[in-house]
């Protein structure tokens, strides 16, 4: 639904998550965010929504709680649209470029990384990527994605290494199975919010096409305990 905003008495941004900012409390605005019906996203006059960049070339959304949480507060023209959490899902699917959200910025702000939203995301044409072993399996993304195969019998494999992509690193996963394409976009919001609930852990990418095809990198198989 597109809105343009109505000038009302100004009044100040409050703390809007009452939760501390640590593991519990990330956990407890994502579980918020998954059943919210109006998040604030500002677009512009032609209706496409506003991305922003960091000073270190991230770009991120901004979503807001309510009006009352943006700061600079909203002028007279200034339009916005209202989404649920399978909205700014889609937002995330359709931007592979985009990095994080960032929930009201510049009042009661919390960022919370793309993974949370989508596995999907974009490598720039040309960019050189190194795969190899992580130093420390991450014993519970490992544990998640096992206990995901035991009960999804179309899952022949997973094999599991750490990429890098300049000067970033993440977690890369294949998932062996004609079902590949519906398991990752369930599996990969429950994965982000384990890398979030963790910060020893890299965020997870997920790939379709397996260049991870050595036993190196193998995690699971099928039929073996």
């Amino acid at each position: 639904m597109f809105r343009l905003f109505k000038k009302e008495k100004k009044i100040e941004p409050t703390q809007f998550f009452d939760f501390p900012r640590n593991e519990e409390g990330i956990n407890k605005v994502i579980d918020w965010l998954k059943t919210a019906s109006e998040l604030i996203v500002d677009i512009d006059q032609t209706n496409h929504i506003y991305v922003s960049t960091t000073s270190e070339g991230k770009t991120f959304l901004s979503v807001y709680t309510d009006v009352y949480q943006r700061v600079p507060a909203y002028k007279k023209n200034d339009r916005f649209i209202t989404l649920d959490f399978a909205g700014i899902v889609s937002i995330f699917e359709e931007n592979m470029g985009l990095d994080f959200l960032w929930l009201n910025p510049n009042s009661d702000s919390v960022q919370l990384n793309r993974s949370v939203f989508t596995a999907h995301y974009r490598v720039e044409k040309n960019s050189e990527i190194q795969i190899g072993l992580p130093a420390e399996r991450p014993v519970a993304i490992i544990d998640f994605l096992l206990e995901y195969a035991q009960n999804e019998p179309s899952i022949r494999r997973i094999y599991l290494g750490l990429m890098r992509n300049k000067q970033e690193f993440s977690y890369v996963v294949f998932i062996d199975s004609d079902n590949a394409k519906a398991i990752v976009p369930e599996i990969g919001p429950k994965i982000g919010e384990l890398c979030l609930a963790d910060d020893t852990l890299y965020p997870v990418d997920f790939i379709y096409d397996n260049f991870l095809n050595e036993d190196q990198y193998l995690i699971y198989v099928n039929g073996v305990d």
